[in-house]
């Protein structure tokens, strides 16, 4: 899903820098932001009991993740990880139902994108 960038910086979102291997948000975790890639590669992974990664996904520039979980009371079920220098947009849960609940178009969208 993406987000005009102007439209989530205007709403509050803060720029946020990770490097390589840095979690930007670690399963268990209680979702609290929503988070959308301007540079940069993004894999969501989970480890297993002995220790071995599963990758669910690779994400990069424009695309957001954890935002279907931000709509249910359940911690992260994965982990987001920076696979390169990654810059991201983080923007506040309850500042993007706000900007939802002001925008019936953006709240569709991403309606859409979630079902």
């Amino acid at each position: 899903m993406v987000i005009d960038e102007n439209i989530l910086i205007s709403a509050g979102a803060e720029i946020k820098e990770y490097k390589p291997t840095e979690n930007i948000f670690c399963e268990g975790d209680s979702p609290h932001y929503y988070y959308q890639i301007i540079t940069g590669e993004v894999k969501l992974n989970n480890y297993n009991e002995e220790g071995k990664e599963f990758i669910q996904n690779f994400l990069s520039e424009g695309q957001s993740c954890g935002e279907s979980i931000l709509f249910i009371d359940k911690p992260y079920p994965m982990n987001a990880e920076a696979v390169t220098d990654c810059s991201v947009l983080r923007l506040h849960k309850s500042t993007f139902f706000s900007l939802l609940n002001k925008s019936p178009k953006l709240c569709m969208e991403v309606s859409s994108f979630l079902s």
